[in-house]
Parts: C-alpha cells; structure tokens; sequence
C-alpha cells in the first residue's frame, strides 16, 4: 500500500534532510523532485509526471529541487516566472481525461517551490497526455503503460467489452455441441416465444453472439467451449465451491472449469443438496421456505460470472456454509456502482455480450431487475438482508440462512395472495420496522439508496393506501413513520405493538425512573428504545430534553459522563 501523498509540512521537514542526502533518495511511490527548467518545459514533465502519479496513488512533484544534488542550498534552486493559472489550465488540457490539479507556492529561504498534487484516478481508468503517452508510478520510477494493463483498466471501468473480443486460439470446431443443445434446451424452457428456438445450430450460435465474423467470442467460448480448450486459453476461468459445516472442516469442494452454463447447473444441483426445506402451514396453503432460495443463489452466481473482470487471475469463490453462504469474484463494481447505490443504479455491464447472451436465453434480465431477485425472496421469508462488500479488487454477496420469520414470511403470502404489491422497498422497510419502533426519512434514504425526497414519497404513500402498511405522526421535523395497526399487529404482535403505542408522554417519567432504578442508569439511546422514539435527530434532542428536565428542580436524575457516554442515574440528593 502506498504512502500518504506528503503534505507542505512533509515536504519541509524532507528538505532538512538535504544536507545528508540528495533529493532522489527522499523520492517515493508518491513523491518527485524536478529541477526547474523553465515554465514551458517543466509544464510538460508536469503534464508527463502528473498522468504516471493518477494512474497509480496520485503524488506529489515538487519543482525546483535537483534531485542530485546534496547540500540544501545547492540543491533547492527555486522556480521563476511562471503562472499558477496558466499550469493548472495546462495540466487540464493536456491530459485525456482532464485532470484537475492543485498547484500551490512553497515559499522557502532558497527561493519559491512548486506544489503540484496528483489525485489518484479512478478505479480502473487509464489516464494519458493529450498525445497519447500512458505512464504509470511504480515504486520511485514512471514507465510505460503496456497494452496489456491499458486493456485491463478498460475493462475494469467498463470502457472495452472483453466479452466480445475474439477469443485467442479458440476455433469453431472447439464449440461444445452438448453445450449448444443446453443453451438451446434453457431458451425452449425460458423463453419459448422467441424465434430463436426455431434455428439450426449455425444460426444460434451467431444470433446468440457466440460467433462474430467467422471468429468465436470470449463470451462464445465461455458458453459453449469445451471443457479442454477453455482450461488452455481460458486459465482464469474457474468456480471453486467450497462447503463447511465448521470453520476448520471442509465437507466438499468443487473446481469447476466447464461452460458457464453447465457449471449453473451442476452447482445448482449440489447446493440444493444441502439446501433443506421448511414448510410454514397456513390454513390450506403452506409456504415452502430454503434455506437458501435458488432463485437468490442463481442469480448470486450468474451476476459473479457475468461482471467479474476476466482480464484478472482470480476465480470465482462460492463458500457454503449452513449458516450463510457467500460468493466473491475478481474486479471491484464497474463504475458508477457502489455500496451506497447498488439497490437503485442503473445496470452496468462489464462483460456486455456476455449478459446479452445470458439474457437471451432468459437466465437475466439486464433491466436491473435481478438485484431485486436477489433481496425480495430473502426478505419476503423474514431473513437477514443479502450483504454487498466491494473492494477495488473484489465484490462479495453474502446471503443469509439463519431463522426464518415466521410472522413475516405468512404476512408477505397473504398479501401476494391478495395481489397487493410486495416490493424490494416495501420489504427493506417492514424488516427494519420489525426491529425498530419507527423510522425517519433520513434513515429510510439511507436504507432504500434514494434521495431524502423519494423515501418521503414512498413512506408517504405507504400511509395513504387502502390498507396502509404504515401510519405517520409527528410534524415537521420530528415526523416519523411506525407500522399501522394491523400490519403491526401481524408482523410484531399485539403485546409488542401495545407496548409501543401505549407509552403516551404522561408516562414518560414513571418509565424513565423504573428503568433506573431497574438497571441504575439510562442513556439517550436506550431511553428511546423504553419510550418507543427513534434514532431521528429530532427524537434525539427530544430524549436529551426529557432527560435535562429530570435533573431540574422537581426531578430525580443526575447527569454523570459528557458526550456520548453521557448517562443519567438517581440523585441521592434530591431523593433525601
């Protein structure tokens, strides 16, 4: 990992050392010193240094220092008439994407250095100069972008569809036609209206995308390769299952090198192996409940096989265990997907031809809509939330078994009995509703990925209907939303939704004191939690106010701690 870029403060304290050293030995991933050779000319190894730095960690180049040169003032020689405006305006214009750069003045006794800090690009992109040159920092040194790492920043960022390029050493006679017949035989079974049930093999195979002119696709041959020629040329393609029923134990393990789609199937079949059902009975109907819904863990697989970066090494992880099971693949999101807007982004494709294929023979729909597949059977069961981790290198789904609820599980039947809607943000809702006395807009943005203004809609809407799932209270800013009555009733139970509804404010100091002296303090959190408020910063103050005015004249608290660990206990002295 590298260094922190330096700071003017770093720098200085580096130029004390110019006496022992020369400036080159201070030089680091994310550090330069050039000498000042005029504005023109260190324009452009400003322009060059600057394109190395953010295609790396970003850096810092400082001008006016020779870099082999010891002694401080042989060394530091300064920069002369130049124009800040005129470098920034520079650097943005010869560089492709424009960067925008910090250049700053470092006034030091020798005379005046410049500053020019290099933000780190973004993940995956290549940045060059307007000429077409592609550096890259590494360690103290800028080379030469390849055309090997220039292809894999495309294709992290999403710029270049690996998927449809011709497939290396791959010929026609390499198609699996077994593998044809299955993709035929998925498209008769998901897709029975479409014309292209009606094709010979030839033709499938290039209205499918799997041959382009004569040539067999990447994505051709991860479908309909056979076994052997994609663990020649295709070496990075591989899902390794892994199933423990402890944390030291492996119970079985699969490295799978065949076509995508019959590593779908095998994998579908050894899951649901150990995948044991739960039947919820409810009047005449009964609920079967998995311990981990296909349709999840399918869709789970197809999407790490359909964006992992296949220009990376890594294979594809799928660990299995009875608790959870969790799927990981090489390339962090393509950009514009992140953690905080995975639920409501538009879709983007690494591997476009790839997911073309794969929604043709209808195992997806790139409409955005296999998120959705994703978290609603898991939540409609009254599960734990499927879990998003990403990093720049890797993206992990975690899906959950754990109990299931049963009081969930038969509302949500009900109503999709009934016809009514049972959406992803509906059910992100009700499940944080179980838990939590209420919720604010504030929170349900947070939780549905939306702005402040779309969670107030939804909320708002939700009150409005026939049979509303939520009722609203409160005004201004201290307005909140609580399951309604009967939903309340249903999901939490009538003693629970009793307690929550029947603390009205004239009770407010009778709890506050039995809690005390049940547990000899409170604090602000846990005094919500008695009283059925929310984590709202309006109910927070409305907490503080309560508890401040219980350590008044006439009170019986006594506040102990400031700031968060603030608590409140009895006032011995008020009780005598």
């Amino acid at each position: 990992m590298a260094k922190p870029i330096p700071s003017r403060d770093d720098v200085l304290r580096l130029l004390d050392q110019l006496n022992e050293h020369v400036a080159d030995d201070l030089e680091s991933a994310v550090l330069d010193f050039k000498p000042w050779e005029g504005a023109k000319k260190s324009m452009r190894v400003a322009v060059e240094y600057a394109v190395c730095f953010t295609n790396a960690h970003g850096g810092l180049i400082v001008f006016g220092v020779k870099d082999r040169v010891r002694g401080r003032e042989e060394a530091i020689m300064g920069c002369e008439r130049y124009d800040l405006d005129e470098w920034r305006r520079g650097i943005y214009q010869s560089t492709n994407p424009p960067l925008t750069i910090d250049v700053e003045e470092l006034y030091v006794p020798e005379g005046i250095l410049l500053l020019v800090r290099v933000p780190k690009g973004p993940p995956g992109k290549a940045c060059g100069t307007a000429k077409g040159l592609f550096k890259v920092r590494v360690g103290k040194n800028c080379m030469p972008m390849g055309p090997q790492e220039y292809q894999r920043r495309q294709v992290a960022a999403g710029t270049l569809d690996w998927s449809a390029r011709s497939a290396e050493g791959i010929r026609l006679s390499d198609l699996d036609r077994t593998e044809i017949d299955r993709i035929r035989k998925l498209i008769q079974a998901n897709r029975p209206e479409s014309e292209l049930t009606h094709l010979d093999d030839e033709a499938l195979v290039r209205a499918l995308g799997i041959v382009k002119n004569n040539r067999v696709t990447n994505a051709g041959a991860l479908c309909a390769g056979s076994e052997k020629a994609l663990q020649t040329y295709f070496p990075q393609h591989e899902v390794i299952y892994i199933y423990q029923e402890t944390d030291t134990e492996i119970k079985a393990r699969l490295n799978l090198k065949r076509p995508i789609f019959a590593i779908l199937a095998q994998l579908t079949e050894t899951i649901n192996a150990r995948n044991p059902i739960k039947t919820l009975k409810q009047g005449l109907f009964h609920i079967q409940i998995p311990s981990f819904p296909e349709e999840v863990f399918r869709e789970a697989v197809l999407n790490a096989l359909c964006h992992r970066n296949y220009l990376e090494l890594g294979s594809v992880y799928i660990r299995h265990t009875p608790r959870e099971m969790s799927i990981s693949n090489p390339g962090g999101f393509p950009e514009g997907i992140t953690l905080e807007n995975i639920l409501t982004a538009e879709p983007k494709q690494r591997n476009r031809l790839l997911a073309e294929i794969f929604e043709k023979v209808g195992l997806v729909d790139r409409a955005g809509t296999g998120r959705r597949r994703i978290f609603i059977p898991s939540l409609a069961f009254g599960k734990k939330a499927p879990l998003y981790e990403a990093d720049e290198h890797t993206v992990k789904l975690t899906i959950f078994d754990g109990s299931f609820d049963e009081r969930m599980a038969a509302f949500v039947a009900r109503r999709q009995r009934a016809g009514l809607e049972v959406s992803m943000e509906v059910l992100l809702l009700l499940s944080y509703l179980k838990e939590h006395p209420a919720i604010d807009t504030q929170t349900a943005a947070r939780l549905l990925q939306r702005s402040p203004t779309r969670a107030k809609d939804i909320l708002d809407r939700l009150c409005m209907e026939s049979a509303a799932l939520l009722e609203r209270r409160g005004k201004k800013r201290g307005v909140a939303y609580y399951l309604s009555k009967e939903v309340a009733k249903d999901l939490i139970g009538k003693v629970t939704y009793s307690r929550i509804k029947g603390v009205e404010p004239y009770r407010y100091r009778e709890l506050i004191r039995n809690y005390v002296e049940d547990h000899g303090s409170i604090s602000n959190k846990e005094g919500r939690g008695l009283l059925g408020l929310g984590d709202s910063p309006s109910d927070q103050v409305k907490m503080s106010r309560l508890l401040s005015s219980l350590c008044e004249k006439g009170g019986f608290l006594k506040r102990v701690g400031n700031g968060p660990a603030r608590r409140y206990v009895l006032d011995v002295k008020k009780e005598s």
